[in-house]
């Protein structure tokens, strides 16, 4: 059993949503201690089952991701495709949990455009 599910309510005719899909795989792939805790689908709300739950949910526009605790029932969500660091901020909250030190600084702007630019002059 997993301890946090995520929804990701999309639209096929929706243009960001795309974006909310990739940044829910990246966040899992590039944290691999989360991997094995989480558990996420797509709900393409043109489909039946999908636009039901979302209406259950009062989702009135997509992208949405839908976070839910499995142990403690605790949710909460977020519309649009968040920035990873938003993102990780979130599931670490509704998991209950701080962040770990080692993802703390993951998708600093600052860091990666100073990496960035020391490479161009290097």
């Amino acid at each position: 059993m997993t301890d946090l599910e995520i929804e990701v309510f999309t639209s096929p005719t929706c243009p960001h949503c795309p974006a909310a899909i990739k940044v829910t795989k990246e966040i899992l792939d590039k944290n691999p201690e989360l991997k094995a805790r989480v558990e996420w689908r797509e709900m393409n709300t043109a489909k039946s089952h999908a636009k039901r739950r979302a209406r259950n949910y009062g989702i009135r526009s997509v992208p949405t991701i839908i976070l839910t605790n499995t142990k403690t029932g605790e949710k909460s969500g977020v519309t649009g495709a968040p920035s990873s660091r938003k993102y990780l901020k979130i599931i670490y909250d509704v998991l209950g949990e701080d962040i770990p030190r080692s993802n703390q600084s993951e998708g600093s702007n600052s860091s990666s455009f100073i990496s960035r630019f020391k490479n161009l002059f290097g």
